[in-house]
């Protein structure tokens, strides 16, 4: 019995230190779906914002080509879908979208914007990254979905820690109960013995 409740322990103590990251993540991640509001106020990058930057109006607009050199030097492996004229932010823009994203780019002042799911960096015309904002509903809800950012891995690990946290009970029930069912059967052979 000594080496089952020891064994029990150590396992317990490992599957414990394994699923801790994951356990402390989906507890604010949870959280999170129940009340955005309060964990998004303190989270980095929330928003950036647009009033801060006030891009000159060019002496010339940007072309559609030179809008789309702009748009081809973010993810040049991701396929090309469509290119529609948008209004974004207040400015008249192009919206060029990739599978990995959007590249939207305001052919008046210069700057642009590379969108994905997962956030939303506003660049000055010459390039510098000027502001960055998170989409943190999104990307909690599928940490909290699947354990990670990616799905195929994602899902390797979360049924990973599911797993770990079955047997994180399962010991946590047994190191519970081991102890007292030696209690019981001892009250039950001095029952019996003093019968």
């Amino acid at each position: 019995m000594a080496w089952a409740l020891k064994t029990l322990r150590t396992l317990h103590s490992w599957l414990g230190i394994v699923v801790l990251p994951w356990v402390i993540i989906f507890g604010i991640s949870g959280f999170y779906l129940n009340h955005p509001d309060a964990v998004r106020a303190v989270l980095p990058f929330k928003s950036y914002s647009e009033t801060d930057t006030n891009f000159p109006t060019l002496a010339s607009p940007l072309t559609p080509d030179q809008a789309a050199d702009i748009a081809r030097g973010f993810w040049p492996d991701s396929a090309m879908e469509t290119i529609n004229r948008i209004d974004y932010h207040g400015y008249s823009a192009i919206q060029f979208s990739r599978t990995a994203g959007q590249i939207i780019v305001v052919p008046t002042t210069g700057h642009f914007y590379v969108k994905s799911n997962l956030q939303n960096r506003m660049y000055s015309p010459q390039g510098d990254l000027l502001g960055r904002k998170i989409y943190w509903g999104y990307v909690l809800g599928v940490f909290h979905r699947t354990g990670w950012l990616g799905w195929s891995l994602g899902t390797i690990l979360a049924d990973i820690t599911a797993l770990a946290l079955i047997g994180f009970g399962l010991t946590g029930i047994a190191l519970w109960y081991l102890p007292k069912h030696k209690r019981f059967k001892r009250r039950i052979k001095s029952v019996w013995a003093s019968t």
